[in-house]
């Protein structure tokens, strides 16, 4: 291998969109150690597409190269979960920004979630959680057609209206899962990863907002006090929210951008407790 100064990654921020294509490709041939390939085969083959990738020459019998290789493999433990038999292996991802921002000629959600809009995530999360019981294949089309859309206008243009994707409508998700039709599942198992990630540390992570750190979790707490274990759905926030009218009606609020609604549901909450603790 020729010398070169690298970075090879520790994270999932560090990794490349063509790397993390190449990861689920290769990932997607390993079902179960000791079945044809093993785990350590996947780590080795997405070790050597990296350092090419970044711009070093590997030579496939060089002494060297194989040694620096193998010993690149031993850093991905985070990469990586194994059961305790050893046996069953999967990817652990857990990043909320978006690897994969385009495929095709369609445009996926920016990092963070930063231009969902509660409509489509709504929609996103029912989808998600009917392909989590029936498996079905159109399913997971719908999921990320519903993410992957056209583009919008052209960002550099003077007509950009802060849309980076086509507007999204609940009547076209079958336009939208038609469109997914020739994306290859592992691609899809990809994006359902990075959503379901996001939708967890939507409730459990901490987000950066105009210079902030902001969490949402206790908009999404149980309301333990009255005995009342339900869970804040997506429907009560859509009404809850436009009860306020500070988007305006049921649809404008529904294709407000998620995380100002999340926000004004936060400051609802907060208010709420203010209130809760004078009296």
């Amino acid at each position: 291998m020729k010398e070169k100064d690298i970075q090879f990654p520790e994270c999932w921020e560090e990794v490349k969109p063509a790397e993390w294509l190449h990861l689920l490709k290769i990932r997607s041939k390993l079902a179960y150690v000791g079945v044809g390939i093993t785990l350590r085969d996947i780590k080795r083959e997405w070790c050597r597409f990296v350092l090419v990738n970044r711009g070093c020459q590997i030579g496939k019998k060089d002494v060297d190269d194989l040694v620096l290789i193998d010993k690149l493999t031993e850093t991905l433990n985070w990469m990586w979960q194994v059961s305790d038999e050893g046996k069953e292996v999967e990817l652990f991802y857990d990043s909320t920004v978006n690897l994969l921002p385009s495929w095709g000629r369609y445009r996926g959600p920016l990092s963070h979630g930063a231009d969902l809009t509660f409509s489509e995530f709504r929609h996103a999360v029912t989808l998600m959680n009917i392909y989590l019981q029936d498996k079905d294949i159109i399913t997971l089309r719908a999921l990320c057609g519903t993410l992957y859309r056209l583009p919008g206008k052209d960002p550099r243009s003077k007509n950009f209206d802060g849309k980076y994707r086509e507007d999204f409508h609940p009547s076209r998700t079958a336009l939208y899962a038609e469109r997914m039709k020739l994306m290859p599942e592992w691609i899809m198992w990809g994006i359902y990863c990075w959503f379901a990630y996001f939708c967890q540390y939507l409730i459990e992570g901490d987000f950066i907002l105009d210079g902030k750190q902001v969490s949402f979790s206790s908009v999404f707490e149980r309301n333990t006090s009255s005995g009342n274990k339900q869970d804040i759905g997506m429907n009560s926030i859509l009404f809850s929210v436009a009860e306020s009218g500070i988007f305006g009606n049921v649809q404008e609020a529904d294709n407000e951008l998620l995380l100002k609604i999340m926000l004004k549901l936060l400051d609802d909450k907060q208010r709420a407790d203010s209130l809760l603790k004078k009296t």
